[in-house]
């Protein structure tokens, strides 16, 4: 009898790290796979993602449909609850063997909340990770609490897994399986990719994509001005924004990019790219701005340059293809100038991503349909590092 394994995605960004997984459960033959689809997926704001997964999985896609009224607190603690019930009840419904989840997002949570009360043996992706400048830190620790099998990108986030009183056998180090759509995925030409963009090949482009601080938030709007102030200085680039995450905050800055890149020729406003343009992208521009995880995760595998803002990213390790900087219109735009000369560029050759070689999938894939669920894989102990008094 195949293992039933269930995949949560929330969001368009877990969506994308999770698709070379998605692939390799698909092709089990030990595996019927089912994805359990919600949250921001159904915001328009966001491109109405859900269509992306229906599209490329629709025999094994649950949807769980969720109403976000807005980005303030009580919008998205609302949310949550409806999250929490939507999952409930599909649960009962299509009980799976293992839950697998990804990350750190509040529209995750609910859904592994909702797996708790039937046993159900949760595997953690990409836990052991710190960001100080947002809500999401918390929430990856309370999840790496509730889950049963971890999957950490590296051996350091392995090492702060122990440290939370984790078994050591529960981890395993995988690396980040969204790696492994750069080895998949066949590079189209540069001025393909770009003329669906309206983009000019012959001049560089940079990616902009900024989020709030959801520790903060308040500040969201004077934060998105020193960004776009920075953007405005920047005359030698063309600037391709994309929409943040449903974060709280997140309509100040919808407003204000739309606002700016208005009467710009050189600059353009996507809700969302998708992963595999998105990933397209990467192979071309010049570089990234913002503080999405992407600089710092994502961006090492192909020597792109990436200027990381303010400190939604703070704690992750950072490869040296990113500049760190403030949230202030000069410090902005003095990274930003440097990430896009020939330069900087250059120093980056040799450069080993330490969040993965693209081979993760297949190693999560294999073990999460051949371990053992058992009492000793449910029974959680805490393991006390703490010195003998």
């Amino acid at each position: 009898m195949a293992r039933r394994i269930g995949v949560v995605t929330t969001a368009r960004s877990d969506y994308g790290v999770l698709m070379p997984l998605l692939r390799d459960l698909r092709c089990r033959e030990g595996v019927e796979l089912k994805i359990f689809a919600g949250g921001t997926h159904f915001a328009a704001v966001n491109g109405y993602s859900i269509a992306e997964v229906e599209r490329e999985f629709p025999d094994c896609t649950i949807p769980i449909p969720c109403q976000i009224l807005g980005d303030g607190p009580q919008d998205l603690a609302l949310a949550m609850a409806e999250i929490l019930a939507g999952f409930a009840r599909a649960l009962f419904q299509h009980r799976p063997d293992i839950l697998v989840v990804l990350g750190d997002r509040y529209d995750m949570l609910p859904a592994v909340l909702a797996a708790t009360p039937y046993n159900i043996p949760i595997a953690h992706l990409s836990g052991g990770e710190v960001t100080e400048g947002v809500i999401d830190d918390a929430i990856r620790h309370a999840v790496t609490k509730l889950a049963h099998l971890h999957y950490p990108t590296n051996e350091e986030y392995g090492r702060r897994l122990k440290q939370l009183g984790e078994e050591e056998f529960r981890i395993i180090i995988a690396g980040e399986p969204g790696l492994d759509l750069f080895r998949d995925m066949s590079v189209k030409n540069k001025k393909e990719v770009f003329d669906e963009y309206e983009l000019d090949p012959s001049r560089p482009v940079s990616i902009l994509t900024y989020h709030p601080e959801t520790i903060g938030y308040e500040n969201v709007s004077k934060h998105i001005k020193e960004v776009l102030a920075a953007a405005d200085l920047m005359v030698d680039t063309q600037v391709l924004f994309t929409h943040p995450n449903s974060d709280t905050g997140s309509s100040h800055i919808v407003r204000a990019i739309h606002e700016f890149a208005k009467d710009k020729k050189d600059c353009r406003v996507v809700p969302s790219l998708g992963k595999q343009r998105y990933f397209q992208l990467l192979h071309h521009v010049d570089c990234l701005v913002g503080n999405s995880s992407s600089g710092i995760i994502e961006a090492a595998s192909v020597l792109l340059p990436a200027v990381n803002i303010g400190n939604r990213q703070k704690g992750r390790i950072a490869p040296r293809n990113v500049i760190n900087v403030p949230i202030d219109r000069k410090a902005i735009y003095d990274a930003w100038r440097q990430a896009i000369s020939p330069c900087f560029r250059k120093c980056l050759v040799g450069l080993v991503n330490p969040y993965g070689d693209g081979r993760s999938a297949p190693k999560i894939g294999e073990h999460l349909e051949t371990v053992e669920i058992s009492d000793n894989l449910i029974r959680k102990r805490f393991i006390d590092h703490s010195p003998e008094k």
